[in-house]
Parts: C-alpha cells; sequence; structure tokens
C-alpha cells in the first residue's frame, strides 16, 4: 500500500492511496462475529495486485474525494474493505498522520460496522498489511494475532504460475442467505458447528502447505473448504460454480473454493503443474472470465502485528 502527499501550487493538499485486493486461502468466516461469541477464528489470505486507487484533494474549494477498482464490483475480494482503508489512509494522508496498519484495519472493520455491514475482519487485515498472514481471531471484540507467512520466492512463482482466479460472473445471493446460515448457528446447529470448525482448523493446515511450498496439500485444504461451504448452505456454491469446478478438475485442477463468503463472485483454483493452460481453456467455455494476478508485497513497516485486547 502506498499513499503520498504534496503541497501543489495552489495551496491545495493532495494524497494518493494504493490499496490490494484479497485472495484467502481458508477459514473464511470463521472471523465473523457469530462464530466469535463462543469461538476462536483464524484464515490465511493473500494481497493480490488487484488495487483500489484513491485520490484526495484539499483546498479552498474543499475536499474531493475519488477512487478507481481494476475490477467489476461484486467479485468477493474483499474490494469493500479495501475502499474503506483507503479512504482512511487518504483523510491521515491529508492531515500527515501515519497511522499502523492493524489500527487502520480496526478502524476500516468500525467503518464498516456502522454502515451496517455484518462481517468479519479479515479483508480489512489484508488490505491494511499487505503480503501473506495467517491471522487468528481471538473471540468477539478480542485481540486480532497477524502471524505474517514468509512464503518463498519459488512457492510465490509456482501459485502464480498454477493459480486461477476466475470471475464466475454469479450475481452474490443476498444478505439473508448468510442470515440463514447464523440463525441456524444460533440455534445450536450442529451441521453447521462443525462445518465452521472445518473451516477454522483448516488454516493451520493451509499455513504449513504455504510455508513448506506443498501445494497438493494446498489443493485439498482449498476443496475442503468449498465442501464445507456447501454444508453451510448448498446456495453458496452455485450451479455455474459447480460446472466451472468440474471442467476445471476434468481439465487438470487439484483444488478449488469460492472467494469469499461465496454465492458468487470469482472462484479460487489451484492447477496441476503444466495444465493451468488447459484449465483456463476449459473455463472460459463456461463463461468464465479469468483475472490475472500476482501478490502483493507487506506493508513496510506494519509497527504493532496484534491488536490490544
Amino acid at each position: 500500500m502506498h499513499s503520498q502527499a504534496t503541497l501543489s501550487d495552489n495551496q491545495a493538499i493532495t494524497a494518493r492511496v494504493r490499496v490490494p485486493l484479497r485472495i484467502d486461502f481458508a477459514g473464511g468466516w470463521s472471523d465473523a462475529p457469530d462464530f466469535l461469541q463462543h469461538e476462536q477464528g483464524a484464515v490465511v489470505n493473500a494481497a493480490i495486485d488487484r488495487y483500489v486507487e484513491g485520490h484526495a484533494r484539499w483546498g479552498h474549494d474543499g475536499l474531493r474525494l475519488e477512487y478507481t477498482l481494476d475490477v467489476p464490483p461484486d467479485v468477493h475480494l474483499g474490494s469493500s474493505a479495501s475502499i474503506d482503508v483507503a479512504w482512511l489512509r487518504l483523510t491521515y494522508g491529508l492531515i500527515g498522520r501515519q497511522v499502523a496498519p492493524v489500527e487502520l484495519a480496526e478502524q476500516a472493520y468500525e467503518v464498516e460496522k456502522l454502515l451496517g455491514v455484518a462481517g468479519g475482519k479479515q479483508d480489512q487485515y489484508a488490505a491494511a498489511l499487505g503480503g501473506f498472514h495467517l491471522l487468528r481471531f481471538l473471540g468477539h471484540d478480542g485481540p486480532v494475532e497477524v502471524e505474517p507467512l514468509t512464503v518463498s520466492d519459488e512457492t510465490s512463482r509456482r501459485l502464480e504460475e498454477q493459480c486461477v482466479l476466475c470471475l464466475t460472473g454469479d450475481r452474490s445471493s443476498s444478505g439473508g442467505l448468510h442470515e440463514q446460515v447464523w440463525s441456524r448457528y444460533r440455534a445450536g446447529d450442529e451441521t453447521i458447528r462443525k462445518a465452521l470448525e472445518r473451516i477454522r482448523d483448516s488454516a493451520l493446515d493451509t499455513r504449513d502447505a504455504l510455508l513448506r511450498g506443498d501445494l497438493g496439500t494446498l489443493a485439498t485444504m482449498l476443496t475442503l473448504n468449498r465442501e464445507a461451504a456447501r454444508q453451510l448452505h448448498p446456495q453458496l456454491i452455485t450451479p455455474h460454480m459447480d460446472q466451472l469446478f468440474t471442467v476445471a478438475e476434468e481439465a487438470g485442477a487439484l483444488g478449488s473454493k469460492p472467494c469469499g463468503a461465496g454465492g458468487g463472485g470469482c472462484v479460487l483454483i489451484l492447477c496441476d503443474e503444466g495444465r493451468r493452460a488447459a484449465v483456463v481453456d476449459a473455463l472460459q467455455q463456461r463463461s468464465g472470465q479469468i483475472l490475472s494476478f500476482a501478490f502483493a508485497p507487506p506493508v513496510n513497516n506494519p509497527a504493532d502485528q496484534s491488536t490490544p485486547p
């Protein structure tokens, strides 16, 4: 993430920022407030070089804020959180204040709560921190433990060569779908609870696989998260998603999952070595749109890497 503030010739202060989006490998849903009321959560995600670009100008004629996003809306890559982090970075940039990334993440989460967005925190942390991370959520309103993952250059290169990020074109299901999941969880539904625990517990195996460069195990974890999401609610995996997963596997995919909470947006597919082109061709024949990406680096000086209790 980059920011810059300047004083121009006409005495207006300007600031620019660039904030990454993210892909999530494992653990999504376990960062949500309902789950954290009684449990702890864990997520593994990585920032990618798809960005929110923000610009602010503060002069005699008032304050102007603008942003651009280089992906379509509703792709489930955490764009709303990245926009919130961008606005905060721009605001602080205009007044010359430096804020630790974890503080930015927490403030962005509070902004979304004020706007009535009932989600988790993984997106805000990915946007503010960049890089690969394991995030541990230690209960409702508890601290977030941030573990930066030093993924080797070789593993990162292999992931970029073997992963496919595919936009399904499916519009997200309504928020009512997610509320159905949490309503069943609050009512004590054991199927929901066990699925959420499997999703949460897979984050540690995913972290270890990334650190070892074990893409076979990573692929297994992607598919585990996909099938656990299906148990949360069958509509989280749309019929079109299932078609894409099937043709991808037939063409050489090792594992796959929906991005974010599912129900639409993008899917992440990990291909066997040398099979990416065949998988891409199969997806495009089923109306899948491929979004190219590389991994975005971590923020240079992330300061304190955990939130206070």
